[in-house]
């Protein structure tokens, strides 16, 4: 074993002339060199690198002859860190040497023709004065990289952790320009800018081919974007990418924050795409208008008319927390760029898809899908869609195109859809065939479920019940379990014999990891909330709370963790008034009796009651905390209906306040309401909870 602590060119050239024909382990110490150690190594070498080290950027991976790997890892033992096929989490930080990016450049990047490296257990991160840069440059951006000779090859990126300055952000995290990259089981967050485009991951200048698998992924503006600058290398489009088993989201806390938010995915120069057992979540209008994955050519410099997106398949995911979900472009409608085609949506859960998903001052409008620019043979198919708030499903426009505006090849089967206003709906033609004779003609509109909407204005051969029975369809919508139930008249009815909307064997199947070890969530968890296992609850006093009331907010439901609520730690740290995990304390609060505390992220509790009158109402709730608290939100079934809402600092634990959210909408009936908590504060939790009041 070599060592490259404080490493000189004598030793370097010393390693390269003793070294045999068995592959070489070099190590890198705290203060040693890590260029020097890459210079140095040859293909199948391994490079040690002292956890404890911080290595100032820009590190080259240079172009070495042979077909073996270079492998550059942490010297830390494996036995602390995580196994083949387990994503990496922030609290591993400590085993990971440090790889930063300075005001001359990324973290890491590649020389011109690199190739056949594997980077495992590193940590990337910038100087915060770099924020405006790329953390690691795989390809060239601009005119180094004109042909497709000079394309870095074989580049695996394993169980890595790269984050932005969590004051000041950073503009990516990878700039994706190379062939033939694997990006898998790590860890991308504070990826976040004001004013301007941040991606996790970005690419536009490199082949591919692409996997991303098992990551999680964390962004402001778009999480995931191929396209958005032209290629140096004539008539380039990034193919054959696959997305797998990925959890794609933006923390609930960046609703409050200035960082611009745009979306979640993004194509705009991409063809034959998969895009694969995600989970897809958290995207509001901000920046704009809160669509989550777009379809959007873009010859975006005016020097790349071969721009399209094409071939591109979105199937067994989870999509859920957001705005709206698809925006689909024919053409770019600024510069030349060849039709968008050939876009399938099939077998994915989508819920909550709300109005309420919007930052102060802007509007969402809850739908499923905005097409226009006459794109060609876009399908859905198979899809069971939550979104009972929005002013249509499928909203289809005129928009720019360079081969009329119609869409040809579009199919809408089998799927289990809330007709939320308007259903199905052409721009200033109407709803139903008026729209679908004037912007699809001779489409496909078979076999689905349109809960709420009118049959005489849609084509024969679909189902129109009512909305409350489409919703009492679900086996645990409260608990976001949408499979059909046995009494269900929408089971094997579809145009193959199987349930409308999801296959759940399928979706199952896609979102269940492949390697060896399961992958577990990561630590910081910024999702709104955990799905609970689709299992009952009831309701504390035995009978729901009709509301308008005050809700104590210690008698939520009857049910267990991840049932009736969700706990983070052990046993009631209060000990007080009841026994299970969720943390109960007597208040000094005016009237007495107890309160919640200790509450984290992540968690929540359930309620269900019976709302007498449906209608816009207020939300008080009482709260406490000794510092700036975080926020959370409340959902009616499955769906967001306030949005992120603070907790102030009040003063101490037991100095109280009520803060109010006004605007709720509620509608008649039994439902579940959920507490659901979404981000810690200053003081590492949310606040201490006594009651609301739905008034």
């Amino acid at each position: 074993m070599k060592n490259l602590g404080a490493v000189g060119l004598s030793l370097a050239v010393s390693l390269l002339f003793a070294r045999g024909a068995a592959a070489a382990t070099i190590t890198v110490s705290a203060g040693g060199s890590l260029q020097a150690a890459i210079d140095a190594a040859q293909p199948g070498d391994t490079i040690l690198v002292d956890p404890n080290g911080v290595f100032n950027g820009p590190i080259k991976l240079r172009a070495k002859s042979g077909t073996a790997k270079i492998t550059i890892r942490s010297a830390a033992p494996d036995a602390v860190l995580p196994g083949l096929g387990t994503r990496i989490k922030p609290t591993d930080s400590k085993y990971l040497p440090k790889i930063r990016a300075n005001n001359t450049g990324p973290a890491m990047r590649t020389d011109a023709g690199a190739r056949h490296y594997v980077l495992m257990f590193l940590e990337f991160l910038p100087a915060s004065s770099t924020a405006s840069a790329n953390l690691v440059e795989l390809g060239g951006a601009g005119s180094s990289q004109s042909t497709s000779s000079v394309v870095p090859q074989d580049v695996v990126i394993d169980r890595c952790y790269l984050h932005g300055d969590a004051t000041y952000g950073q503009r990516r995290g990878i700039a994706l320009n190379s062939g033939d990259t694997k990006i898998v089981n790590s860890y991308f967050s504070d990826f976040k800018g004001v004013n301007q485009d941040t991606q996790a991951i970005a690419g536009w200048n490199g082949p591919g081919p692409f996997l991303i698998e098992n990551n999680y992924v964390e962004a402001a503006g778009e999480n995931i974007m191929f396209g958005g600058s032209d290629p140096n290398i004539p008539n380039l489009i990034p193919s054959n990418i696959k997305i797998l088993r990925n959890l794609i989201s933006k923390p609930t806390a960046w609703m409050t924050q200035g960082w611009t938010v745009k979306n979640l995915l993004e194509f705009k120069n991409a063809q034959n795409v998969l895009v694969e057992g995600n989970t897809i979540e958290n995207n509001w209008a901000a920046g704009q208008q809160g669509y989550s994955i777009l379809f959007t050519p873009r010859n975006q410099s005016g020097t790349a008319p071969w721009t399209i997106v094409r071939d591109v398949t979105i199937q067994n995911n989870l999509i859920r927390h957001v705005a709206a979900v698809f925006n689909i472009a024919g053409y770019d409608n600024l510069a030349t760029s060849e039709q968008t085609q050939n876009i399938v949506i099939r077998n994915n859960v989508m819920y909550d898809i709300s109005t309420a998903w919007a930052k102060s001052g802007m509007t969402a409008n809850g739908r499923l899908a905005v097409i226009g620019g006459g794109p060609k043979n876009i399908t859905f198919d198979h899809n069971t869609v939550d979104n009972t708030n929005g002013n249509a499903t499928i909203f289809i426009y005129a928009g720019y195109s360079r081969t009329g505006t119609s869409i040809t090849g579009f199919e809408v089967t089998n799927n289990l859809f809330s007709d939320s206003t308007y259903g199905i709906y052409g721009d200033a033609k109407g709803e139903g065939l008026a729209g679908l004779n004037a912007y699809t003609p001779n489409a496909v509109v078979l076999k689905n479920a349109l809960a709420g909407a009118v049959a005489k204005l849609y084509p024969t051969g679909n189902d129109f019940p009512t909305q409350a029975a489409w919703l009492a369809d679900f086996v645990n919508r409260a608990a976001g379990d949408y499979r059909l139930k046995s009494t269900s008249l929408s089971r094997n009815v579809g145009t193959d014999g199987k349930d409308l909307g999801v296959d759940f064997t399928e979706l199952n199947t896609a979102t269940t990891p492949t390697a060896p070890a399961p992958a577990p969530a990561p630590a910081p968890a910024p999702t709104p909330t955990p799905t609970p296992a689709p299992s009952p609850t009831s309701p504390y006093s035995g009978t729901p709370v009709a509301l308008p009331a005050t809700v104590q907010f210690e008698n939520y439901d009857i049910g267990g963790n991840d049932v009736a609520y969700h706990d983070t730690t052990s046993g009631n740290s209060g000990a007080v008034y009841r026994t299970n995990n969720v943390d109960i304390q007597a208040t000094t609060d005016a009237g007495g009796g107890y309160n919640i505390g200790w509450v984290k992220a992540t968690e929540w509790l359930t309620y269900t009651v019976s709302v007498a009158t449906a209608g816009t109402y207020a939300v008080d709730v009482r709260v406490a905390s000794n510092g700036a608290g975080g926020s959370f939100h409340f959902e009616v079934d499955g769906a967001n209906v306030t949005g992120p809402i603070s907790v102030p600092n009040t003063g101490g634990w037991q100095v109280w306040k009520t803060i109010t959210k006004t605007g709720v909408t509620l509608p008649a009936g039994q439902h579940v309401v959920r507490v659901v908590m979404d981000a810690n504060g200053a003081t590492g939790s949310i606040g201490n909870l006594n009651w609301f009041a739905v008034r």
